[in-house]
């Protein structure tokens, strides 16, 4: 009887260990299917925290800058405001979207989130710099420039056309900014020498730098014909 169990238990260890490369073979499938996903369908929330927590530090951070603005009194005051407002409207539209995304997941509403992203993070991002620059915090807005960069060079980041082509506007609108400040310093008199110094000067660097990017995140665009609605949809739940 011993011979004749041999041959039982051999063939179900043999089912046993087939049926454990199947499911190994199947986790590889699907952590090689999860790794071709572009970056922007990988970021579709599947926790409460994120989809609400990105909104509530935009709003914020609107915030302290409303804050800020109350400490400098009057001068920076207006312009903090708007600021404020800015931060504010991005984090509520971010917010919807990303609750969106939450609760109907597709590639069609992690699209949308995307854009909704880079347009309320550009928008924040802009209007942060020109607020710097007008009180006089550039080297802290450079510092944060140069960190956020080294982030994106570190971690390999591959983005998309439009992403692309979020950056250059926001570049553009940062050498705008610049430039225009620059030419109140050099034309209205009312302003005191050491704003004027510093709006001036810095105008130097942040314009041709800002141009540069713009000029190269508008070429990366251009050279990238990704269609993101044109591959299966595998986020729909």
């Amino acid at each position: 009887m011993t011979s004749d169990r041999r041959p039982a238990d051999d063939d179900a260890r043999a089912r046993d260990d087939a049926r454990a490369d199947d499911d190994a073979h199947a986790d590889d499938d699907a952590r090689d299917d999860a790794e071709l996903e572009p970056r922007w369908v990988r970021r579709t929330p599947i926790l409460p925290e994120q989809w609400w927590a990105p909104p509530a530090g935009l709003a914020v951070a609107a915030l302290a800058v409303l804050a800020i603005g109350v400490w400098l009194r009057r001068a920076a005051l207006p312009l903090a405001i708007v600021v404020c407002v800015v931060g504010l409207v991005g984090a509520v539209v971010l917010a919807v979207a990303g609750r969106h995304a939450y609760w109907s997941p597709s590639r069609a509403a992690a699209w949308r989130l995307h854009r909704t992203r880079v347009v309320a993070w550009s928008s924040a991002g802009v209007a942060l710099v020109v607020f710097g620059l007008a009180i006089g915090a550039q080297v802290v807005l450079i510092g944060l420039v140069v960190a956020g960069t080294m982030v994106h060079t570190l971690r390999r980041d591959d983005p998309t056309r439009f992403e692309l082509r979020g950056r250059a506007v926001a570049s553009v609108a940062v050498a705008v900014a610049s430039a225009v400040l620059a030419i109140v310093a050099l034309t209205v008199p009312g302003i005191d020498d050491r704003s004027a110094a510093r709006w001036s000067g810095w105008g130097l660097l942040v314009v041709p730098a800002a141009a540069v990017v713009a000029l190269v995140s508008w070429r990366a665009a251009g050279r990238r014909d990704d269609d993101p609605l044109s591959a299966p949809d595998r986020t729909a739940s």
